[in-house]
């Protein structure tokens, strides 16, 4: 086949897939499980706890005074300690040690990602010879605690205050061993402190599920609840002489489990949040930045979905279809939240709580007066700037926009200058993205239509621009052909040689210099944005309206009930049990993806189906992340959390503990499910001291 007749044939691919994308137009796509947010229900929302910035706690100093007028809680440093110590901060997600001998728990989801085409695959290994590798999975350990404020603050003297924190973290990283990392943040009342971890490379599967029964339900039940799924794995972290890793600290699972009502914390590396911004900031977040997201992960999910029709689907392009949906699910819920009148409602009493709180403090109002509205004609400036956003795109890209785009644009910076400038932060946007990102050609030109059927609206008025960028061809044509000349330059050649001309240059020389316009403005709004908005959070404490810390990846504490909510004009069960997946797996006639693995099907006899499977609790989901450990007030491990349910997704705009949810898997199904179904008598000894078997290994 001739390259000409290569290029005819990825053009009609590609124009068949346009026209069911519907022409490149933003789709208005409506998820048909889409969350309702409404007034919060009584219950769990005390009336001292008005603010909607969450729960979230230093494990440092834990709220003692709060725990114990709330739950009857006496916790002291060494309660502290087995919290500090117990948890791990695994790849991109949270672990909990659960065994003298290192072994781990976490979610089936934070293993699986780490794994090659076998992934999909159970791992049941009862002997250390049959445990399975994880490359790139690692597990660091928090081994020390000390307060530095008074050297932060002596830093401040000699440094710019930005620079205190990071000068103290090099010191102090330069004195301790090379296995060690140091990070240093703030742990709120103007203290910080310094985590010092230990990092096991180490770190292999005993315990993992079939996809089937972790994702029970696929795409449709992410995110939600009641949900029967069975989202959970166990590691064992060795050392660097190869050994099981024998903590000092860790959980031991409770035998009774947690009933409804009965408080729950959790505890892990905070994710971050956006509860600092102001209502304005998160309008042009609802009106610009989520619609434009949630119409390019459309165009990506459907492109890379139609091309799968056709062709032989590679693990790791079902896995980037998996994670795409996901992405576009969560967008979906969080542009809902923010389109809710109650929520807006919400986040604008929060910044008049703010301005009230100034107003009544002349000394406050002098040191943050006019933040709000600073950061209002912020957004006014990022609003006037929303046509050309829009055909632009984001500065960054992010993993779901066309690499081929950003390909485009880097050669066209090569060359005006003759080089490319990797350590130029305002042109980052040029970076290329990692090879595995690359799609294929009919996804690339898809994505890469849709971009340019957005400049097309946006530069519409000027027909000669237009002329230019499309040379009389619909976008979708124009497309294929600037992939198919780019598709025999690789990013490494492209320091060397660059189209000079063809459908490549005339396109990049129309899009390149406005794009970078666009980006630059932005990126320059963005900027002092951020500066405001660290300044209005420490308005929002000055005046009462925020709890005593912000989520900066450091390990905290939340703490909340196992309590159902309101949903679909029904009640949520605060549990699951194991019969749920049987009544789903009838109820869609064993299909994808309701259908049970062969295993759970052949035990359907023996398995107890009223034993819990999964739970929800009010803890706060900046926290409560992906394997984080559900703890009773003795720290007994009652189960793992998993995700946020679907109002929850919403949780990084504000905290309403009414309806947002942490779901996790109910240690007492895992037990079940370990002894029943898969006949695991020594990792059931080990995690649960059964003593259903010799535990000599």
């Amino acid at each position: 086949m001739t390259r000409r007749d290569t290029a005819r044939t990825l053009t009609g691919i590609v124009l068949l897939l346009w026209s069911s994308l519907g022409g490149g137009h933003a789709v208005q796509a409506q998820d048909r499980g889409a969350p309702r947010f409404g007034p919060a229900a009584l219950g769990d929302t005390a009336a001292a706890e008005t603010s909607t910035a969450g729960r979230v706690w230093s494990l440092v100093t834990p709220p003692a005074d709060r725990f114990a007028q709330r739950y009857g809680m006496d916790i002291d440093r060494t309660w502290a300690t087995q919290v500090r110590r117990g948890v791990l901060r695994l790849s991109g997600c949270t672990g909990a040690l659960v065994s003298a001998e290192g072994l781990a728990l976490t979610t089936a989801r934070c293993v699986r990602r780490h794994l090659d085409e076998r992934g999909d695959d159970a791992v049941v290994a009862e002997r250390p010879a049959e445990e399975r590798s994880v490359p790139g999975l690692y597990a660091d350990r928090l081994v020390q605690t000390s307060d530095v404020t008074t050297e932060v603050r002596g830093a401040r003297q000699d440094t710019a205050v930005a620079a205190a924190v990071p000068s103290v973290q090099r010191r102090l990283q330069s004195e301790t061993d090379a296995n060690r990392h140091v990070e240093v943040v703030a742990d709120g009342n103007g203290t910080y402190t310094a985590y010092t971890y230990r990092r096991h490379e180490d770190v292999r599967v005993a315990f993992l599920p079939t996809r089937m029964i972790s994702a029970f339900g696929g795409l449709d039940a992410a995110r939600t609840y009641p949900r029967p799924a069975f989202d959970v794995a166990l590691v064992r972290v060795y050392t660097s002489e190869g050994k099981p890793l024998s903590p000092d600290h860790f959980f031991e699972p409770s035998s009774q489990g947690a009933r409804p009502g009965d408080a729950v914390l959790s505890a892990g590396p905070s994710t971050a949040t956006r509860r600092a911004e102001s209502a304005a900031q998160l309008a042009v977040r609802r009106d610009l930045v989520l619609p434009e997201r949630r119409d390019r992960l459309v165009t990506w999910t459907r492109a890379l979905r139609s091309h799968l029709d056709t062709a032989e689907a590679t693990p790791p392009q079902q896995r980037a279809l998996r994670g795409a949906e996901r992405a576009l699910k969560q967008t979906r819920a969080r542009l809902e939240a923010l389109r809710n009148e109650h929520i807006q409602a919400r986040l604008e009493q929060r910044d008049a709580r703010v301005r009230r709180g100034l107003r009544q403090d002349p000394a406050l109002q002098e040191r943050f007066g006019g933040l709000l509205d600073s950061l209002a004609a912020i957004q006014d400036d990022k609003r006037r700037l929303r046509a050309a956003y829009r055909a632009f795109g984001d500065a960054e890209g992010g993993p779901y926009g066309s690499s081929t785009y950003r390909r485009m644009l880097r050669t066209e910076k090569q060359g005006r200058d003759g080089r490319i400038a990797d350590g130029d932060s305002s042109d980052s946007f040029l970076k290329p993205l990692d090879a595995a990102r690359v799609s294929s050609a009919p996804v690339e030109t898809a994505l890469l239509a849709a971009r340019l059927e957005a400049v097309q609206r946006h530069l519409r008025p000027d027909t000669a621009v237009v002329d230019r960028l499309l040379g009389g061809e619909s976008p979708a044509v124009r497309a294929a052909s600037v992939v198919e000349q780019l598709a025999s330059l690789s990013p490494e050649d492209e320091a060397q040689k660059r189209p000079a001309d063809g459908p490549t240059a005339e396109v990049a020389a129309v899009v390149a210099p406005r794009a970078r316009s666009v980006h630059e403005q932005w990126r320059s709004l963005t900027q002092a944005e951020r500066r405001l908005t660290r300044r209005l959070a420490r308005a929002r404490k000055a005046v009462g309206a925020a709890p005593a810390l912000r989520s900066n990846g450091a390990p905290r504490l939340t703490d909340g009930r196992v309590r159902g909510y309101p949903y679909n004009g029904t009640t949520a069960p605060p549990v699951t049990t194991i019969f749920g997946l049987y009544e789903q797996h009838r109820a869609f006639g064993a299909a994808e993806p309701w259908g049970l693995p062969a295993a759970w099907q052949e035990s359907a006899n023996d398995l107890d189906r009223s034993v819990p499977l999964t739970l929800v609790a009010s803890v706060d989901g900046a926290v409560s992340n992906n394997g984080a450990p559900l703890l009773n007030p003795s720290l007994e491990l009652v189960g793992v959390a998993v995700a946020p349910n679907i109002q929850g997704t919403a949780g990084t705009y504000l905290f309403l503990p009414g309806r947002m949810r942490t779901v996790g898997t109910d240690v007492r199904g895992l037990r079940e499910a370990l002894a029943t179904v898969y006949e695991a008598d020594m990792l059931v000894d080990e995690l649960f001291g059964d003593g259903l078997s010799d535990r000599s290994r």
